[in-house]
């Protein structure tokens, strides 16, 4: 009896040794969770978010809170509570990640410096049951004015296919700047020469474009609090020239053997294949242009002087010309000709329109041999259906630099060169680019304070 008293006492010790090792190491822990930001903007505007993570690798998180103190006055973001339904376990949760947005204008505060301050707890027993406590303080600036735009540029006369620039003045450091015409956007760069606050937007007008479209310059500063100005816009309407083309089997025996050779996926008659490369292919192959020539992907620098270079010949096809498909008298198709043809003698020598850096030299489907030249600011010349290619990618040429030859790859029915502009990815009428008075009427004269005429 004695053995199973002096047991029970053993067993008793153990487990109190146990139960208070237990609830020193686990209940009553120190250890207060920890705090990480995630995302924290410097700046908070009219609508920001927050985000930060929290951890307790021990009893669990029990509670976060976020709040703004400004001037004396604080103000509950949101807060996350994890129960805790078994005291003796924790809550169970080791990691949370928490965020809430953050609009400081519906909750009073103003303009000026405050401090965000984020409060978790533990699961712990300690201070009362509170468990325990960490707090992170992170100073911050709230921001809730708009950005001012002044307008600089005022002639904005632009057709249907064409071109023009936007320049203006903001007075304050901004995360993001252009121009928006209908839904498309081209960015604004900042132009040093003429001041920290001055920024110019090369623009396009589809050659489809209503005549309606709206033209808007927006700013967006750091906080994220955006202005938005309306461009005093007269656009004219251009209808495109309609064109017949005849598809003979003489032109299908010539071209369309080759595109099968390069292309296995493509199957069929020779008809069946024109008529994939023709729809599937040139609008693949258009979208490939349009990326490399998208909003910001060319440099923000002015790198082209004066009238653009037009090769010597006859021009043989307009820009946005809308060619109509026959074949022994049926009409088989449609398609837009997004940019002008010059035929000269074969193999005729092809000048770099403008100086600019090449960012492509290669086959591209349609259009066969194909160089495309960034000149900044978002403008882009392309020299097509080429034969050599006296250039590559990442060349920097001048203006009259022979850059290759014509010839009938892809699917030129000749020889010839499809010669094609773009703004931040639209096709643009190339003629206005010839003429060194328009140039200077629509572009350089819109520019503050700098010029780029010859």
């Amino acid at each position: 009896m004695k053995k199973v008293l002096n047991s029970l006492i053993i067993l008793s010790l153990v487990i109190l040794v146990g139960a208070g090792v237990y609830a020193g190491l686990f209940l009553l822990e120190g250890s207060p969770p920890v705090i990480s930001k995630e995302k924290v903007p410097k700046i908070l505007g009219r609508d920001s978010r927050v985000s930060f993570k929290v951890e307790d690798d021990k009893s669990g998180i029990r509670a976060v809170y976020a709040e703004l103190e400004q001037n004396g006055k604080s103000v509950l973001l949101g807060s996350k509570s994890v129960p805790v339904p078994e005291w003796w376990k924790g809550s169970g949760v080791k990691e949370l990640e928490v965020s809430w947005n953050v609009r400081p204008l519906a909750e009073g505060l103003k303009d000026g410096k405050a401090i965000l301050k984020i409060r978790a707890y533990d699961a712990s027993l300690r201070r009362g049951l509170k468990g325990n406590e960490s707090i992170m303080e992170i100073p911050i600036t709230i921001d809730l004015s708009p950005p001012r735009i002044i307008p600089v540029s005022t002639v904005h006369n632009i057709s249907t296919g064409g071109s023009g620039l936007v320049s203006f003045r903001v007075n304050e450091d901004v995360e993001k700047a252009g121009v928006w015409v209908g839904k498309l956007f081209f960015p604004a760069y900042k132009l040093t020469d003429a001041g920290q606050d001055a920024f110019a937007a090369m623009i396009a007008l589809p050659f489809n474009a209503k005549k309606s479209i709206p033209v808007r310059i927006e700013a967006v500063d750091k906080a994220g609090n955006s202005a938005k100005s309306i461009v005093s816009c007269r656009i004219m309407k251009k209808q495109p020239r309609v064109d017949r083309i005849r598809i003979t089997d003489g032109f299908l025996e010539r071209k369309m053997p080759d595109f099968m050779a390069r292309y296995p996926d493509l199957k069929g008659s020779l008809l069946q294949v024109f008529l994939e490369v023709n729809t599937r292919m040139r609008q693949d192959d258009n979208d490939q242009i349009r990326k490399i020539c998208s909003a910001g992907a060319g440099s923000p620098q002015i790198m082209w002087h004066g009238a653009f270079k037009r090769m010597p010949g006859a021009l043989r096809a307009g820009f946005a010309d809308y060619r109509h498909y026959f074949y022994k008298g049926k009409e088989i198709g449609q398609a837009y000709h997004m940019g002008v043809d010059i035929a000269s003698v074969a193999h005729a020598p092809v000048p770099a329109a403008n100086e600019g850096q090449v960012v492509f030299a290669d086959y591209l489907g349609i259009y066969g041999n194909t160089i495309i030249i960034d000149h900044g600011l978002g403008l882009f010349s392309m020299y097509s259906h080429l034969s050599a290619m006296r250039v590559s990618k990442g060349d920097r040429v001048r203006k009259g630099d022979t850059i290759g030859n014509t010839d009938m790859t892809g699917l030129a029915g000749g020889d010839h060169l499809h010669y094609g502009m773009l703004v931040n990815g639209v096709f643009v009428n190339p003629k206005e680019w010839w003429d060194k008075r328009w140039i200077k009427d629509h572009i350089t004269a819109n520019l503050p304070g700098s010029s780029t005429d010859d």
